[in-house]
């Protein structure tokens, strides 16, 4: 008739023998966690990327439209130095007025194309500045472009560069991320398929008695312990249906990143040759416009001796000048050019940030 007090001090422990067995699976909703850390992190890198290629193009065009608004100021006073020498001329006798009128025309066209070159200038400024984070303002940019042109190698390690995107560059990173998560998917689904078998065994110690104390009594002096070890198995009645189709889904998705990785492999490779082409290309046309600059400027000079020795006029003089003018803008338009070319590998192989000093990756 009185209350009895039933106590137990025990542990027990399932360990799953098939379904859910190891520690890879315990842990596969982590590690793929982690590849998808891995994924972001390869994005954030992508961006980091294009804002420095935008920094480094914003620089070379502003560097151009520095050095095409001092060559058309030089255009200038050479064409003053003709026009006020054709003055001083007339002024004695010695020149006829319509050489004054060349020589006036020829500086009007210079201070329009000057003109043109300040406004380039102003917005290749302006491009800077958003780079920079400067707001455009009544004040004038005091920035001078003072890096000179890197040197291009004579001849490209294929093999190298190829090594060198497969590991710095930030698609292919990230693609190979995104197969490692779909290999810690199917190797879950594969083990999710399995039936459960899981060994189960617990010890425990008993009390039972008419008070609290002597049932904890009991406990304490280990009189009534108990353990128990046993089997338990389960299979589902449709055989995993389930299990089976998402075993199926996450090797279809394996299927697809492997697809998207060759797809980057070649679109690494025929992007990196393209670059290739187009530095050496680049390399090649700067060649030949350096080469005119040295033709224009012997045809000026020529031109300057016969003019002061009274065998040529001004309107020949300026033509060769406007000449030379041309071939040094051409000449300029092709280095920045091959700049630009250099950049466009660098970023084909992602190899931008490590040479310019902002790599982020642990290599």
């Amino acid at each position: 008739e009185e209350n009895e007090h039933q106590m137990y001090l025990g542990v027990s422990l399932s360990q799953p023998l098939l379904k859910n067995f190891g520690v890879k699976t315990t842990k596969a909703a982590i590690h793929a966690a982690e590849a998808e850390t891995d994924v972001a992190f390869q994005d954030y890198r992508q961006e980091i990327m294009q804002t420095v290629n935008q920094a480094v193009i914003a620089y070379w065009n502003y560097f151009e439209a520095q050095e095409k608004l001092s060559l058309r100021q030089e255009s200038i006073r050479i064409a003053d130095k003709v026009l006020h020498d054709n003055q001083e001329r007339h002024r004695t006798g010695k020149m006829a007025e319509t050489e004054v009128f060349e020589a006036q025309a020829g500086v009007a066209s210079r201070k329009s194309l000057l003109s043109e070159a300040r406004q380039e200038h102003l917005a290749a400024a302006n491009n800077l500045r958003s780079v920079l984070a400067i707001q455009a303002d009544a004040s004038p940019l005091n920035v001078v472009a003072t890096d000179t042109a890197t040197t291009e190698p004579a001849v490209f390690n294929r093999s190298a560069i190829m090594q060198t995107a497969f590991e710095l560059q930030p698609d292919y990173l990230a693609t190979q991320a995104q197969l490692r998560q779909a290999d810690i998917k199917v190797a879950y689904a594969k083990n999710q398929r399995w039936p459960e078998l899981d060994l189960n065994a617990s010890y425990g110690l008993n009390g039972l008695d008419f008070s609290r104390s002597d049932s904890w009594k009991q406990v304490r002096e280990t009189e009534y312990d108990a353990w128990a070890v046993g089997l338990e198995f389960r299979i589902p009645l449709m055989g995993g249906i389930d299990s089976a189709g998402e075993l199926r889904k996450v090797q279809l998705e394996k299927r697809r990143q492997l697809l998207a990785l060759k797809d980057i492999e070649i679109k690494l490779a025929n992007d990196i040759d393209t670059s290739i082409s187009k530095v050496t290309g680049a390399v090649e046309q700067r060649n030949y416009a350096n080469d005119v600059v040295e033709i224009q400027k012997k045809l000026l000079n020529a031109e300057l001796a016969r003019l002061k020795s009274g065998k040529s006029n001004s309107r020949l003089v300026l033509e060769k000048e406007d000449n030379y003018r041309n071939a040094l803008e051409v000449a300029l338009k092709n280095k920045v050019k091959l700049q630009t070319a250099l950049v466009a590998l660098e970023l084909s192989k992602g190899s931008i940030l490590v040479n310019h000093g902002v790599e982020i990756m642990e290599r």
